[in-house]
Parts: structure tokens; sequence; C-alpha cells
């Protein structure tokens, strides 16, 4: 079967994604100069038993309330996973604790929370971009048209969503599907590390240029950075292996494209073997 009969086209119904959409800019790098301050106001450094208070506050309320974001490196959003998550063994855990974790506001304007599809124990773990209309309606990362041709894609090197581990960039939708802030992947980012920590995949496939932008340090965008093997490091100190193609979603949309596509997955079966 050729790759312009796996990957039929069909239109998306979801987002009109561009390839401006894959191919981010460089975010800009933030630090405590572009917090608002109050002019008027001495900046008061806070005396040290207000740290002890709120530590002690934190051992007797859930784990999930005192996750914040540890300052970032300048190449992503926030790679650095706090004590909290780190203490979470399981991925059941983890998508509790998620479910409870009130610390985003985009959980207040979702429909549903974005956990994972598929096998946990699968080789390969696949984070798809941020969630739709359509995810946010069901529940499950990939579906609808986007989700119907991206099993296809998997079928055509003979891997279906069973012989996968599926999750996105963050577990819920931006209302009007707008880009998450830097700010809301900064808060995100740390549980996504968690998660592959604990799926601990042999490889991972990044569909699309947001999750490249999140995960991998090599600047660039979609185009520059497919086709070949990342070294990703979730912050545990094992190196895995990442591999970057293009979403469904700008597939469908760039037909052109396809045999791109195609050809990343072929690099990916070479290595499952």
């Amino acid at each position: 079967m050729g790759i312009d009969e796996v990957l039929l086209d069909r239109h998306d119904d979801d987002r009109s994604l561009s390839i401006s959409d894959l191919i981010p800019a460089q975010a800009p790098a933030q630090g405590p100069s572009q917090q608002t301050s109050h002019p008027s106001r001495p900046v008061q450094t806070p005396p040290p038993a207000a740290t002890s208070v709120s530590t002690s506050a934190a051992t007797s309320a859930p784990a999930s309330a005192f996750i914040q974001p540890v300052s970032p490196p300048a190449d992503s959003y926030g790679a650095v996973i706090p004590p909290e998550l780190t203490a979470i063994e399981s991925l059941d855990a983890l998508r509790t604790a998620m479910a409870d974790y009130d610390g985003c506001a985009l959980k207040n304007t979702a429909s549903n929370m974005i956990f994972a599809d598929g096998n946990p124990a699968a080789r390969v773990m696949v984070i798809g971009e941020v969630p739709g209309r359509d995810e946010d309606r069901v529940g499950l990362p990939l579906v609808g048209s986007a989700g119907q041709l991206f099993d296809r894609m998997l079928a055509s090197i003979g891997l279906s969503r069973a012989d996968t581990y599926i999750t996105t960039l963050i577990p819920w939708r931006p209302p009007g599907n707008r880009t998450p802030t830097d700010e809301e992947m900064a808060l995100l980012t740390p549980w996504l590390l968690r998660h592959i920590q604990l799926v601990n995949p042999e490889r991972l496939l990044l569909l699309g240029g947001a999750p490249a932008k999140s995960l991998l340090p090599q600047a660039g965008g979609i185009l520059k950075l497919r086709g070949r093997w990342h070294d990703l490091d979730a912050g545990d100190g094992t190196t895995r292996q990442a591999m970057v193609t293009l979403h469904p979603s700008y597939l469908i949309r760039s037909p052109a494209q396809k045999r791109l596509a195609y050809a990343d997955l072929l690099a990916l079966a070479d290595k499952l073997g």
C-alpha cells in the first residue's frame, strides 16, 4: 500500500493549522524583569519563617495543590520536576493527581482532561500537540479526522494504537484552541516529563512543532527537526531517543508533505526491528 493511499486527504474540522502553527517561533526568554511590579512599593524579601510555614502546610494538603513551576532553562518551558511530582510512582497516581490539580486555569474551561490512550507497556510513546475540540469532547488524545489519519499512519508500518501509548502536550484544551501561554506551559510541562519517566518508553514520537519545542533542547522549526533522532532528557538522567514528525492535522492540509511523515515512520519501524 503506497503512502498516498495510507495517508488519505481529509478535512479536519477541529483546528485550522497552518505551517506557521507547526514551525513555532522561539519563545522569548523570561526572567524576573518581566514580572509586573509596583514601582511605588519597595521590593521586600520575605522572612525565612514564611518559607517554613509554606513547607509545613504542604505536608498536610494534597501534593498536587502545591506543584509549582521551577525556574525554567532558556530552551524549555520548565524542564525541572518538583519533588511533589517525583514522589508520584504510578500512572494511576499521576492521573489522580492531575485531575485534582487546580494550579492551571485551563482546567476550568475544558470539558475533559486528556491523560492518555493505548498501551502503557508499549515500546513507543507518542506525544501529540495541544488538545483540540474533538479531544476535549471525548477525553482521549488524537481523535477525530486527525486521529483517524494517525491510525492509518501507524498501520502503514504494521502498528496500531495497542502498540503505542499516546498522550498530549498538555491535558486541557485552551479556550478557542488558542496557543497556551508560556506560564501555562511552565506549569504543565513537568507533568508531561513525569509522565514520560513513568512510562519509560524505548522510543518517543513527537507529533508537530509544539512537543519538539517544549521537550528538545535543539532550536528550529518542525521541518528542520523532523526526520532524525534526538536525545530527550525527561529530567531523570535517562536519555531517550525521540523522532519528530509532522502532525496529522497538518498533513491533511499539506498532502505534499505526506512522504516526509512516511519516511519518519519508516525510521521508527527500523529502530523497533
